[in-house]
């Protein structure tokens, strides 16, 4: 059964939610028509967003002719930012913040009124530069007609390269487009991680992350990938500092149907000098830095989707993160880009873009730290932008502003320093900072399946 769906760049009105939550159990396994699927590459993108701007101008459409500055050096140098000289067109604060509230997450209204002096956006012309590579745009185009949910919903079955569901009619496809939009193949790159206290001091971590992508390997295609029964990605984290985490590391499998293989994680601690299986990466596990972060709140979400469900509530525009190529700025120091409360906002760029907004709410039988989370989804990029998460009261508890730049080397929109704010403690964590970190080219000293075991954080522990 083929299922055809319009929406509109509004939320939805009432009944147009009320059909498609009794449609979730029909359209869930559901793939487009050959008819829907020819829309990606013409009225949408290759990925699914759409190509025109809005009505007033003030999203401009796609633009896949975008030149890569000529003063970038390329992979594994700094991201040169494009739009160096622009001026923001104007500034929200706490003065001005009902006059956008349209166009602001219930988080981010939140934030002006924890932080009424400092907390500022400055909104700069909206760009929508770049495409992801020729691989990428046409395996996405091919998920559109083969990709399908995995039982329960918990996972993806006949998809690679990108996208499952570029042109989506639930909530959890678009969570899973945002799991695995698109991603280097391989790299191995050092960042590094803030914990600010509401103090203003901080905890300063560091790692080294190396990913392999087998759903994303260029050289490959759907059915082999299949064959070989890999998961969608290896990857293994390193942890260098503070001194009380040195040495640790953690090997992770990621499959891409979650319902059939659960992830499977091994840690490797200096002090016992054992390599163990770490059953508890998953969910609202506490992890990395501080234990600030939940495992599922990395990154906007991260992994499982059962314990939630899961509603489509539409596309509206938003002000999110963009275009946040300030944070490369290898100048900077953490003291001036993370002051007390939030980043600092002159090192911040928002733009206006359009969003899809999902909301989780968790199932009477599941727990989470999370009752409710709304999910503001960009559409470009498949990024979760900025994310509202709900404690067991229905009180704001958290949120999450996601930065992303066009990585010209992938190439295409990718995800880069993640910012939590707790919006009760008045502490945050910026998560993978770059800008103090030299990076190696990505795709290149390619490690094999074999290098993401438990027997290597055996070997790396000995050194």
């Amino acid at each position: 059964m083929t299922m055809k769906i319009k929406i509109k760049n509004t939320l939805l009105a009432a009944p147009v939610v009320s059909l498609l939550a009794s449609m979730t159990a029909m359209s869930v396994y559901a793939k487009v028509s050959p008819e829907e699927a020819a829309k990606l590459g013409k009225e949408l993108t290759p990925v699914g967003a759409e190509r025109v701007g809005n009505a007033d101008g003030t999203i401009p459409a796609w633009n896949p002719d975008f030149k890569v500055p000529a003063n970038y050096k390329g992979s594994g140098s700094v991201y040169v930012d494009p739009y160096e000289g622009e001026k923001p067109l104007f500034t929200i604060t706490a003065k001005n913040v009902d006059q956008y509230k349209d166009k602001l997450s219930p988080g981010t209204i939140k934030m002006f009124a924890t932080y009424p002096e400092t907390f500022k956006m400055h909104i700069y012309p909206s760009h929508r530069d770049g495409k992801y590579s020729d691989f990428i745009e046409k395996n996405t185009m091919l998920n559109a007609t083969r990709a399908t949910m995995a039982a329960g919903g918990n996972g993806v079955v006949n998809s690679f390269g990108g996208a499952p569901f570029p042109i989506p009619t639930t909530g959890e496809q678009i969570i899973w487009n945002a799991n695995q939009a698109g991603t280097p193949y391989f790299y191995s790159e050092t960042a590094s991680n803030i914990v600010v206290y509401r103090d203003g001091t901080h905890l300063v971590g560091s790692a080294t992350t190396t990913r392999l992508a087998p759903y994303f390997d260029p050289n490959s295609n759907m059915e082999e990938f299949q064959t070989k029964n890999y998961p969608k990605l290896y990857q293994l984290v390193q942890r260098h500092a503070p001194t009380r985490d040195k040495g640790k590391a953690i090997v992770v499998h990621e499959p891409l149907d979650q319902s059939a293989m659960a992830r499977a994680a091994w840690s490797y601690t200096p002090g016992v000098r054992r390599v163990r299986r770490a059953p508890t990466v998953n969910y609202d596990s506490p992890q990395g830095l501080g234990n600030f972060v939940p495992v599922d709140s990395s990154f906007g979400f991260n992994g499982a989707t059962d314990k939630y469900e899961w509603k489509l509530l539409g596309k509206k525009e938003l002000y999110i993160p963009y275009n946040a190529y300030k944070f490369e700025d290898s100048s900077l120091e953490f003291e001036e880009m993370f002051p007390a409360g939030h980043p600092n906002p002159e090192y911040m760029r928002y733009e206006l873009h359009r969003v899809w907004v999902v909301e989780a709410n968790l199932k009477d039988d599941e727990r989470n730290v999370f009752k409710k989370r709304v999910l503001h989804v960009e559409e470009d990029g498949w990024i979760p932008a900025v994310v509202d998460m709900y404690d067991g009261r229905d009180n704001l508890w958290r949120v999450t502003f996601v930065n992303s730049i066009n990585r010209y080397d992938m190439p295409g929109i990718a995800r880069r320093t993640s910012i939590y704010q707790d919006l009760i403690s008045r502490e945050y964590m910026a998560g993978e900072v770059y800008n103090q970190s030299k990076n190696k080219p990505i795709n290149t000293d390619i490690k094999d399946v074999s290098y993401f075991t438990p027997s290597t954080l055996r070997k790396l522990g000995v050194r």
